[in-house]
């Protein structure tokens, strides 16, 4: 199969300087009105992982979604703005305000859709809570931010679909699926139980390092990607950033499942190619690497001796306590600092991923060290 990805390079958050990259990107792919029709319900689904302001690189900068939001209304769409973050995900009047959603429903006269209300939904035998909201639009424009991430080495257009699971559901999801390989299946599932028709990237500012919340590092990468295909948008976007093929595992599963169906997956970059050379990116540890290439004989064993844990900075933590209530396995106590309880941690790292202090870092297992993950 054939898949197209645009890049645009744009360097600021300027308004008229965001709204003409992101229309060129989409003028690559056959422009808006090719995914928009009147009248249509569209769900733009941005990363709001947290509360946090749009300058920490968290989330999905407003002023995308606003550029995005007006070429929607131009093609005649109703443009719906919705996301469900991580933690309890219960503050949506807070997430809208500080991420800048209420400031872009408000000059675009959006409807800010909380995430909360779940269908079931099933695959492979498998069920997943999904929005109720995903399934009424009538199309899906995904909104990724382009991140690294502790524990699936990069976040974009697949993961950012995580956020059509309501609230603390989440937590099930991990607690099902608490290995990388594991997890990375449950992302592909939800991909495939929602596929969005169009994903449009903020790369704008994105993070290296210890993403995707506030642990990580803003750095500038300069493009806007658009595709109908959000696998191959993530695979030319985390190989640009120096993630080895088979390493990012949502990515790897996507592509074995098209394998198994006898489809090959051929990428064609449209637009600035060249904007794609980014050096040195900071990519958090490479557990889930590791992960992928151990024998599958032997993984029961591998994976319960290699893995990373959470660690408390107390010099850092403000005793907010959304660590302990973001823990699916219930491993941290809501002391001052809170302590996690390593025997019972998954190593999921939901707490580093949510905590707004950028209080917890991940430490290795001996044997993870031993391996150099660094």
């Amino acid at each position: 199969m054939n898949a197209k990805v645009a890049i645009i390079g744009c360097n600021s958050y300027e308004q008229n300087e965001v709204r003409k990259a992101v229309r060129e990107a989409l003028d690559l792919l056959g422009g808006i009105r090719n995914f928009v029709r009147p009248g249509m319900k569209i769900l733009l689904k941005p990363n709001l992982l947290s509360p946090s302001p749009p300058e920490k690189a968290i989330t999905t900068h407003p002023v995308f979604v606003k550029a995005v939001a007006e070429m929607v209304q131009e093609a005649g769409g109703e443009v719906w703005i919705g996301d469900s973050p991580g933690g309890t995900g219960e503050d949506f009047p807070e997430l809208w305000s500080k991420t800048g959603m209420s400031w872009v429903a408000g000059e675009t006269q959006s409807r800010l859709i909380p995430l909360s209300r779940g269908v079931l939904k099933s695959l492979r035998g498998k069920s997943y809570l999904l929005s109720r909201q995903a399934f009424e639009a009538d199309l899906i424009i995904n909104l990724p931010k382009l991140k690294t991430h502790t524990f699936t080495l990069y976040t974009g257009a697949v993961k950012n679909l995580f956020g059509l699971v309501p609230g603390a559901r989440k937590k099930e999801i991990h607690l099902k699926a608490p290995a990388p390989r594991e997890f990375a299946r449950a992302l592909v599932d939800i991909l495939e139980l929602t596929p969005p028709g169009l994903t449009i990237m903020d790369g704008i500012l994105g993070q290296e390092g210890y993403g995707p919340g506030a642990g990580g590092i803003p750095r500038k990468y300069g493009v806007i990607g658009a595709s109908t295909d959000p696998v191959a948008l993530d695979l030319i976007i985390s190989r640009a950033m120096g993630c080895p093929r088979g390493g990012v595992l949502h990515l790897a599963e996507a592509e074995r499942r098209r394998t198994e169906k006898g489809e090959r997956l051929n990428i064609e970059i449209l637009g600035e190619k060249e904007l794609l050379d980014w050096k040195n990116v900071k990519l958090p540890p490479l557990s889930g690497l590791m992960k992928f290439f151990i024998p599958g004989f032997l993984s029961p064993i591998l994976e319960k001796l290699v893995y990373l844990r959470p660690r408390v900075d107390a010099s850092k933590c403000t005793a907010c306590h959304l660590c302990a209530q973001s823990c699916p396995a219930k491993a941290i106590s809501t002391g001052n600092p809170p302590s996690i309880d390593q025997k019972k941690c998954t190593g999921c790292l939901c707490c580093q991923e949510i905590c707004p202090q950028g209080a917890i870092s991940p430490i290795r297992s001996p044997l993870a060290r031993l391996a150099g993950i660094k």
